[in-house]
């Protein structure tokens, strides 16, 4: 087959039945902002942001993998508690997992066999052959038209293959694959005219695995009251919200479509905080991005995307070990225009 052309990938998109109903976006809030200070004593009340300088780490930092280092390392970030007697914010470090504590096994979660989708004479995907296995952290990774929404949309079941088959624990999508897979859109999902808790009932009305206690746990670190509407929130806390709502569940597979994308670092520390410590032990997390640097410390697997076909399918530790750079640096050389 020739040169591939890149479709649209929100073309032929439907709704289904994992995801939540879209509505129309909220005006976004006034967001107050916190003074950064320096990292090695902050003041109190200040919102502390990780430190990049892999040189000389503060404790904090996120530091990238060393150079065809086997080993990730390790990535902490601050994180705000509001149970202090007086009210304000204190600070606890809080340790990110990384791939080597992931419980990995060989069980396949998600499987592509010869899968293709085409839309008319535009083909998305082509004879894509994968499996994902249980446990870890996957990166679909490519940049912007190569095709990972619309693998993503297959998973679901919001389209049809063209030809080949996707299967989630051994399953063709369907309601039941949807019960055991968490699905987080790369738009806010939750009807907006709903409170958060109101949201959050509606959620667990469609998925039994829904934890309440998780999701009110972590929507008391975010600061918003669960009476709070979402078309009062602000674009990033709607974001979170939405993500909450996904993470409380306790499902086999998540698959976060671009969860980082258009918000701040800061917020992008306490999504990635949420999506990692809340992992159970035997789930997977597919996560879609284009955006690598931000995600790599907690990646045990990557695949590499490029105009609808498979170019890198390996564990992040073998990028390392045998192409000895990161996969920040290989992505910009896969994909270098």
């Amino acid at each position: 087959m020739g040169d591939l052309e890149t479709p649209a990938e929100n073309a032929a998109s439907t709704q289904e039945g994992g995801a939540l109903p879209a509505q129309d976006a909220a005006p976004a809030q006034n967001v107050q902002v916190s003074p950064v200070q320096d990292t090695s004593a902050p003041a109190d009340g200040a919102q502390v942001l990780p430190v990049r300088d892999a040189s000389t780490p503060a404790t904090g930092a996120q530091v990238p993998p060393a150079r065809g280092n086997a080993e990730q390392s390790a990535w902490t970030g601050r994180t705000q508690n509001n149970d202090a007697a007086d009210g304000q914010p204190i600070y606890e470090i809080r340790q990110l997992p990384t791939a080597a504590s992931y419980h990995e096994s060989d069980v396949s979660v998600l499987e592509c066999r010869g899968l293709n989708k085409a839309y008319g004479g535009t083909v998305a995907l082509y004879n894509v052959n994968l499996t994902v296995r249980t446990g870890g952290v996957v990166g679909l990774l490519g940049p912007n038209g190569s095709g990972k929404s619309t693998l993503i949309k297959l998973a679901m079941g919001m389209l049809q293959p063209s030809m080949g088959e996707i299967l989630i624990c051994g399953k063709r999508p369907s309601p039941a694959t949807k019960a055991v897979t968490a699905y987080l859109p790369d738009t806010p999902h939750l009807p907006r005219w709903m409170t958060v808790e109101k949201a959050f009932d509606y959620v667990a009305d469609f998925f039994p695995d829904f934890r309440k206690d998780r999701a009110d746990e972590l929507l008391s670190r975010l600061r918003v009251a669960p009476k709070t509407n979402l078309k009062a929130l602000s674009k990033g806390n709607l974001e979170k919200v939405c993500l909450i709502a996904t993470m409380a569940r306790d499902a086999k597979l998540y698959i976060l479509d671009e969860p980082i994308a258009g918000v701040d670092p800061a917020a992008r520390d306490f999504i990635l905080e949420t999506i990692i410590c809340n992992k159970p032990e035997d789930s997977t997390i597919l996560l879609c991005t284009h955006l690598i640097a931000d995600i790599e410390p907690v990646l045990s697997h990557a695949i590499f995307l490029n105009r609808g076909q498979v170019v890198l399918d390996k564990d992040v530790k073998d990028v390392y070990a045998q192409d000895r750079k990161t996969l920040d640096e290989l992505f910009r050389e896969v994909f270098r225009w």
